[in-house]
This record gives C-alpha cells, sequence and structure tokens, in this order.
C-alpha cells in the first residue's frame, strides 16, 4: 500500500474496473455479513414507513364544501363538482372544475386565501404539476387529467398543506 499525498492509504488496482475476482471477494463478504449480522426483520419495512412519514409532513386540509349543480342528485348521472372548498387553520383553497379547451382534460381554476404568491402543486399518480399563486391568491391548471388528484401548497416558511384526494 502506498501513502498518497492527501494523506489516505491507496490500494494497488483501486483505478481499475471490477472484475470477476472483485465481485467473488463482494459475494463472499456479503454471505458473511448476512450470516453474522442480518437485517433484523422488519428494519426495510420500518425504514420506508419512517421515509413516508417524513414525506408526509405536510398538514392536511378539511374538505369543506362541495357545490354541485341544481338537480345533479336526482338526475342519476355520477355527481360532478363544480366548487370545492378546502379549510385549514391558516388556509382556504377552493377550486373551480370546468372542461379544458380540449374537451378531454380538465381546467382547475384554485384561489388561495389568505392571498398572496404561494407555490401550489397537483399530485395524481405519477405526476406532479407545479404553479404559483399571484398576489391575489389565483392559480390555474390549464389541462389536467382525469382522476384523483391533491393539492398541496405551501405556506410562508415552507410548511405544506394538503388537501384530501379529491376525483377530478
Amino acid at each position: 500500500m502506498n501513502s498518497a499525498q492527501d494523506g489516505t492509504t491507496s490500494v494497488p488496482g483501486e483505478a481499475e474496473p471490477l472484475d470477476a475476482w472483485d465481485m467473488a471477494v463482494l459475494g463472499r463478504l456479503a454471505r458473511v455479513v448476512e450470516e453474522r449480522d442480518p437485517v433484523p426483520d422488519g428494519l426495510v419495512e420500518r425504514s420506508l414507513f419512517a421515509m413516508t412519514l417524513a414525506g408526509l409532513e405536510a398538514e392536511v386540509m378539511e374538505l369543506q364544501r362541495i357545490d354541485v349543480p341544481v338537480g345533479a342528485v336526482r338526475s342519476g348521472q355520477p355527481l360532478e363538482a363544480r366548487t370545492v372548498t378546502f379549510t385549514h387553520e391558516r388556509l382556504t383553497v377552493m377550486i373551480a372544475l370546468s372542461a379544458a379547451d380540449d374537451g378531454v382534460s380538465v381546467r382547475v381554476d384554485g384561489w388561495i386565501a389568505p392571498a398572496g404568491p404561494r407555490a401550489v402543486e397537483l399530485r395524481q399518480p405519477g405526476t406532479t404539476l407545479e404553479t404559483t399563486a399571484d398576489d391575489d391568491g389565483r392559480f390555474v391548471f390549464e389541462a389536467v387529467e382525469p382522476g384523483s388528484a391533491s393539492f398541496l401548497v405551501r405556506l410562508p416558511g415552507g410548511t405544506p398543506v394538503t388537501t384530501p384526494v379529491v376525483e377530478l
């Protein structure tokens, strides 16, 4: 072994790519570690759960009000909300849903109170759309795929507040 100028010790061949010999040594080492110091039962699941909780540190808003077209309840058709209001002790979010220009997607117009520029995310399985509310608290998502979605708003200081999942 040689001493490098920065005080570390170099190993012969360390700059070379891994070969079959290296892989065999690493395989043996993995078997020894697994035998002598296995991963505790449930550790992986508990770790994933802890990471999920850390990602969910957002406060959750309450679904406050859903406005539906007059007569929609008795029409036999699925209930389609035009506006949905969510409340939180520090924030209110109202969204209005309408058909997008393409006739397939959903347009989401939203308002935040108290008004002010805030980061807004629309989260759907597999995708997140982002925008910023203007000084009046207004935001728009022009063309959103129909389906389940939730909204996340960042309060001053970065605290995330999220809505329950709604169907667009």
